[in-house]
């Protein structure tokens, strides 16, 4: 027999992967199995997303292809996984190649009944995980209302104290003056050369970006606006509208005034106007001479200089 172990997440429980290998280990010995081999995922989901990842577990099927050992036995059955779909075709795959699956903890027997309990332990496995997932978006949801910090890394010139966000001045001195830059149609260069020098790095522990920078001007939190949606939109531009998202007026610490931050998101648009508008005597009359494709006119505008070019439209 062989033994496949699995963890969630870092933090260890008392059915941490020795836990589980010492269970498993005292169970093959009462039977009197011989394990020949261990598999063993560490901070992986047992969800059915995440079967694939879970690198130990693809290569124990693959070793049941070869029919090197007869019994896999686990702790539980949901370290094996919390999907009913996932259990089933585990299940049937193994009883075709002639292995049998042994939870040690919840070995039912190999009665009719037994086939019962088994199938209502996957079933309940799946429920739970989604049940958990339900309850956190509920948590999220009423963190939203009380305009709390709902996990992940709190924007750059904020911290989380006691779950709320307070001003890190350090940091929210570059940010007012990103935004008084952008106001001002001038460039971010020196700004960021400067915190670069300084050591000031992004909350990840990286220098601040241009793309970050981007982000930054378009988060209104910045303005003290609270944004949480239940569900976030895959795209860029949804996660910025978001209209099905819980809002809460002044309920975060300003960082720029309302109105600074409104004339930014007019000079964005504006910027981004200006490039896709932008008209030309000979527009669609000028081909690249190297593959042939349309060149499209562009215009952009840096300070009180403006930049005018054709690109490739294949490029």
């Amino acid at each position: 027999c062989v033994i496949y172990a699995r963890y969630s997440s870092t933090k260890q429980t008392e059915e941490s992967i020795e836990a589980q290998l010492r269970a498993c280990r005292a169970y093959a010995e009462s039977k009197g199995h011989v394990v020949i081999g261990q598999y063993i995922d560490e901070a992986i989901s047992g969800k059915g997303s995440k079967t694939a990842a879970r690198l130990q577990y693809q290569r124990m099927l693959r070793d049941c292809d070869r029919q090197v050992f007869g019994v896999i036995l686990v702790h539980k059955y949901d370290r094996i996984a919390r999907s009913l779909a996932e259990h089933i075709n585990l299940a049937t795959r193994l009883q075709s190649k002639g292995i049998e699956l042994i939870a040690t903890a919840q070995d039912f027997g190999t009665t009719n009944e037994a086939k019962i309990m088994r199938s209502l332990t996957w079933a309940l496995s799946e429920y739970y995980i989604d049940n958990l997932s339900t309850e956190v978006k509920k948590g999220h949801v009423e963190n939203a209302e009380a305009a709390m910090h709902n996990g992940g890394v709190p924007p750059f010139g904020y911290d989380v104290v006691d779950g709320r966000y307070v001003i890190n001045e350090l940091e929210a001195g570059y940010v007012r003056r990103l935004f008084a830059a952008a106001a001002r149609r001038k460039g971010y260069k020196a700004i960021l050369e400067e915190m670069a020098q300084a050591g000031i790095l992004g909350k990840r522990g990286s220098p601040v970006k241009y793309t970050q920078v981007y982000e930054m001007l378009h988060n209104e939190k910045y303005a003290g606006v609270y944004v949480y949606s239940p569900k976030m939109p895959k795209d860029r531009a949804g996660r910025r509208e978001r209209p099905d998202a819980i809002r809460k007026e002044g309920a975060i610490p300003q960082i720029v005034s309302r109105e600074e931050w409104d004339m930014v998101q007019q000079v964005m648009r504006n910027k981004k106007q200006v490039g896709t508008k932008a008209h030309y005597l000979c527009s669609g009359l000028v081909y690249c001479g190297q593959c042939g494709a349309k060149m499209h006119g562009s215009e952009s505008v840096k300070g009180e200089n403006r930049y005018l070019r054709y690109t490739c439209s294949a490029k």
